[in-house]
């Protein structure tokens, strides 16, 4: 500012100044003061550009175009920089490549030489071990072990076995196929009429509770059972058992008692489950006790402990059919008695004209 305020002003229209003149080289400046080295004007102190001619006073004067060398050094070592580390990149990744692919090729080179001893022994135990020792020796690279072909070369050299053994197997299967329906329609006559014995026993055991058949029983197979000596007078047993209805079995007790204490008991010739028997009487009325045994003689008295009492029935023939249920017939036994009691509602004579024992 100091500067242009000591230069003098132009009035409009003057002629331009002449151009300063050089000073005379022998004339030379005050040492105190600092000039341009480009035109000769003299500078102030901390002045660093010249005013008249605009040269840069200093060092940087002493080099003109040093900041323009110097931005091109610069941005040509950057070019040089980013050139060398795109090479160096490029040549890292096309030394890494070769390694994998000369591994893989290496392995897959010697995955031939290692196939022969997995074909030799393929049904042993031999074929997990080439496997086994295949991740073993290519431990270094675990990104190689999948696309290392050695589980294709062992699975070939099984492969051709294998189909051997596959249609081996279908003749068999298919063999037991037609023999399997053959029997099959055969089975269930064979389960129903022998084969199984057992099954078919189980069912008729199964029917048998559900619905009691009535027992055969022979002529002879009826009795008196009069320990004490009550009976007055005694019909023929066998015409219970006769399956007649028009004819009776019949018992008269002592005259003047109050108690029968006398009984029919029938022998089923072997011991059998006894589940039910149907009474039909023409004197209703009488009670009942029935005991069983499971031996072929009745013991002597009716308190004997080898009589088994099973249940007792009340007004026998109300009905004229009288049901008496005696169990499932688990427990067997061969004598059967019917113990009367009590008389029928009308007089002192007891009739049975049907006994029925189902089993």
């Amino acid at each position: 500012m100091k500067l242009l305020e000591a230069q003098p002003e132009v009035a409009p229209g003057a002629p331009p100044e002449p151009p300063h003149e050089a000073p005379p080289e022998d004339v030379k400046p005050d040492p105190g003061t600092r000039t341009c080295k480009s035109c000769g004007e003299p500078l102030e102190p901390g002045q660093d550009w010249c005013l008249a001619c605009g040269t840069a006073a200093g060092r940087l004067g002493e080099r003109p175009g040093f900041r323009s060398s110097m931005t091109v050094l610069g941005l040509t070592a950057l070019l040089v920089a980013g050139a060398v580390a795109a090479s160096y990149a490029a040549l890292r990744e096309d030394q890494t490549a070769p390694p994998g692919q000369n591994a893989a090729a290496a392995q897959v080179a010697q995955t031939p030489a290692a196939a022969p001893p997995a074909t030799t022994a393929p049904p042993a135990a031999t074929t997990p071990a080439p496997t086994t020792s295949t991740p073993t020796t290519s431990t270094g690279n675990s990104q190689t072990l999948p696309k290392v072909q050695v589980p294709s070369n062992t699975s070939s050299a099984p492969a051709p076995k294998t189909p051997t053994t596959t249609p081996a197997t279908p003749p068999a299967t298919s063999t037991p196929t037609p023999s399997t329906p053959t029997p099959t329609p055969a089975t269930p006559p064979a389960t129903s009429t022998g084969s199984g014995t057992s099954t078919s026993t189980t069912p008729s055991t199964t029917t048998t509770p559900t619905a009691p058949v009535a027992i055969e029983l022979p002529a002879t197979a009826g009795a008196v059972y009069d320990p004490y000596r009550r009976a007055a007078a005694v019909g023929v047993p066998a015409k219970a058992i006769d399956g007649d209805g028009s004819t009776s079995w019949y018992f008269d007790a002592v005259p003047g008692s109050a108690q029968i204490a006398a009984g029919y008991v029938v022998n089923l010739g072997q011991a059998r489950g006894i589940k039910a028997i149907d009474v039909t009487t023409p004197t209703p009325g009488f009670k009942v006790e029935i005991y069983a045994t499971d031996e072929a003689t009745p013991p002597p008295s009716i308190t004997d402990t080898r009589w088994a009492h099973i249940t007792d029935k009340s007004d026998v023939g109300t009905d004229g059919k009288t049901h008496i249920v005696l169990g499932a017939g688990s427990s067997k036994y061969q004598t059967l008695l019917l113990w009367i009691t009590k008389p029928p509602t009308s007089g002192t004579r007891v009739r049975i004209s049907e006994l029925k024992v189902f089993g």
